[in-house]
Order: C-alpha cells, then sequence, then structure tokens
C-alpha cells in the first residue's frame, strides 16, 4: 500500500487498514472542537499490540488510544 503515513509507514497493509478504518470511526464520534486534536497528523507513533490484538496510537497531547481488530477503540 502506498501513501502511508510517516509514523505508520512499518505497518502491514491490514494493520494499515484496520488503523484508518477505526481512527476514521473513532475520528466521527467526536465534536468539531475535539476533533482537531486527533487528526492525522497529530498521530505520533502506532505500535503493534499483540497480545490484545489492537494497534496502540499515540497522539501528540500524550493521549493514546486501543485500536482493536474489532473495530472499537478504548
Amino acid at each position: 500500500m502506498k501513501n502511508k503515513i510517516p509514523v505508520a509507514k512499518h505497518l502491514s497493509d491490514n494493520e494499515y487498514i484496520l488503523l484508518m478504518t477505526v481512527y476514521a470511526n473513532h475520528n466521527s464520534s467526536m465534536g468539531i472542537e475535539k476533533r482537531k486534536k486527533y487528526t492525522l497528523s497529530d498521530i505520533v507513533k502506532v505500535e503493534r499490540n499483540i497480545e490484545e490484538k489492537c494497534l496502540n496510537v499515540h497522539y501528540k497531547n500524550g493521549d493514546w488510544w486501543h485500536y482493536s481488530t474489532n473495530g472499537t477503540w478504548y
């Protein structure tokens, strides 16, 4: 897959699709003001979490979320 965001270039194509899908759902669940803190460019690190079957997605503001293979975030 081409054109991955820089902090996610290490992800497999399936992991990247998971990131983008859950990110889109997570982002659409927020109000407009809150979305400003959680743009794609605010993601500073994405880690695989094999044990919990999710991606740990870290944002500039220090918050981070588990983006789960079942499409949820927590």
